[in-house]
């Protein structure tokens, strides 16, 4: 129906709709969408604006620091703000379109994973993962894959036994990193459905109780310009990412001194992130790089940009059983080699024709002596109680919220899983006669050679038990009535997977349950 600007408001206006969306990213809008032409009047609260501004992005700041055995603390305060837009589409606005389904095993609860499980199956949310990739306008992630069945691009040919596999990644170009004028589409055309309204520039401070301390009766919303309004529904769905959904449920402590969801401590607990291990070599050592004995192309590989499909290399659960590990990935890609005439240049030589030969190949690649490609790890971050999001009351932002900590914890079970899977990753390739891998990190270099993706995770978790999550499995707060949770701040474990098309999934069964509890005829 519209896009208003809530500091053009009356001050002290109220906003009145069914459902009151949170946030106007990706997950509010897909939400929004999935209701778009129904009975029921929705609202969408956004602080930003159509494009990214510097102050509004200034209510984000706060305080980081990342921590590991072996390792010297990571002061990380940029990162609340790089890492998260504050605007209409959210960091949809800065996300490269990058799409892929968590993998069967990150659903499943693993004894050697504490904290692992999730209250759905990967069976039970496919439905819903091929409808994400209907709006996205992507191939579904499906068994007849044909990613993997394309001659031209044959994918390694590893044995079943080993549990490694090689899982497709595809781009979408709904995303502002990609096709901005798609976007900007997909970010506002739901909006001329006349069941929604999408207001901007407006900030919720606080979500009010009732006096029983069990049901929403409204959010108190404030503007930069200095106006306060309240928004009112019947039902109230909170989506302002990993970080931001712990710092408002925690932040509305006016009839529950602990917050809202948190009356067994976990509002903020497990936060867990996706992040990326590489090393360059140099003149004394190779770096992290992966013999290639036997394929003559590893084009299915190399990622082709926006414009088409590629694989990783991941550890599927039988890997990760035996090797009581988390899941794992291995992206390769393209490097020359190191300098001619340095020791590490003769080294990596000599190791290449010998596993050339070991492995039977002295026809393809290199002067037959295969091929050499880079790669980066990354491995699953479990999940942690002390890797957290907490309230910093001493510091404030303009609209009085107290501003976030995220201490963001690895343990020592998450380097033994990394430098397990890849050992193991190099014993698959060798078993099969694939090639070979040089993993030289030292583990107390990992934190300094580590890169973060744009991901936060597991703040809100999913479980089917209110002492163990603080969502159910509809996503909805336990013992809050009226408040639901979306994004991947509801995820169990983060997998390696880019979070988006999970949330998109996610979403999307939230919207199907929403229209059956608010009676919604089909």
């Amino acid at each position: 129906m519209a896009f208003i600007d809530a500091r053009t408001l009356p001050d002290a206006s109220r906003i009145e709709a069914d459902l009151v969306i949170i946030g106007g990213g990706l997950a509010g809008i897909t939400l929004a969408r999935e209701l778009a032409g129904g009975p029921l009047k929705v609202a969408i609260l956004e602080s930003g604006g159509r494009e990214i501004d510097e102050e509004i992005q200034g209510l984000y700041a706060g305080t980081a620091v990342v921590k590991a055995p072996d390792n010297p603390d990571k002061p990380f305060d940029d990162y609340p703000v790089q890492s998260r837009a504050r605007v209409l589409g959210g960091s949809g606005m800065i996300w490269g379109g990058k799409c892929v389904p968590l993998d069967p095993a990150d659903f499943t609860a693993r004894a050697w994973a504490p904290h692992s499980g999730w209250p759905v199956t990967r069976p039970q949310l496919q439905p819903f993962y091929d409808r994400a990739c209907d709006l996205l306008e992507i191939p579904r992630f499906d068994a007849d894959n044909k990613i993997l069945k394309d001659p031209a691009r044959p994918p390694l040919a590893l044995d079943p036994q080993d549990g490694f596999f090689s899982a497709p990644r595809v781009f979408t170009r709904y995303s502002g990193g990609a096709d901005k004028a798609a976007f900007d589409r997909f970010r506002t055309d739901f909006a001329d459905a006349p069941n929604i309204t999408v207001y901007l520039h407006v900030n919720v401070t606080q979500v009010r109780l009732g006096k029983d301390g069990d049901k929403v009766e409204a959010l108190d919303v404030a503007c930069l310009n200095g106006k306060r309004h309240t928004a009112v529904g019947r039902t109230y769905v909170l989506a302002v990412g990993g970080i931001e959904n712990v710092r408002l449920l925690l932040a509305s402590n006016g009839v529950r001194p602990e917050g809202i969801g948190n009356r067994h401590d976990l509002v903020g607990r497990f936060f867990q992130g996706h992040v990326t291990y590489s090393l360059d070599g140099d003149a004394e050592t190779e770096g992290t790089a992966v013999h290639v004995s036997r394929q003559p192309s590893m084009s299915l590989y190399l990622n082709p940009g926006r414009t088409g499909a590629h694989c990783v290399v991941a550890a599927g659960l039988p890997a990760q059983a035996r090797m009581g590990t988390g899941n794992f990935t291995a992206t390769l890609y393209a490097v020359t080699a190191t300098g001619a005439g340095t020791p590490t240049e003769a080294e990596t030589r000599a190791v290449r024709q010998v596993a050339a030969r070991v492995d039977g190949n002295r026809q393809v690649g290199d002067g037959g002596d295969g091929q050499l490609l880079g790669f980066f790890a990354m491995s699953e971050h479990f999940p942690n109680p002390d890797s957290r999001v907490t309230l910093d009351p001493s510091a404030k932002d303009p609209l009085g919220m107290p501003r976030i900590h995220l201490e963001w914890r690895y343990a020592k079970a998450d380097w033994d899983s990394l430098e397990r899977s890849a050992a193991g990753f190099g014993d698959a390739l060798g078993a099969s006669g694939q090639g070979r891998v040089c993993w030289p990190v030292q583990r107390g270099k990992l934190l300094e050679i580590s890169s973060a993706s744009r991901h936060h995770m597991g703040t809100t978790r999913m479980s089917a038990d209110p002492t163990t999550g603080v969502v159910d499995p509809n996503l909805k707060v336990h013992e809050t009535a009226n408040l639901y949770v979306a994004g991947s701040s509801v995820f169990p474990t983060s997998g390696i997977a880019n979070p988006t098309l999970t949330i998109l999934a996610l979403v999307m069964r939230l919207a199907d349950h929403l229209k059956r509890d608010m009676g919604v005829r089909s």
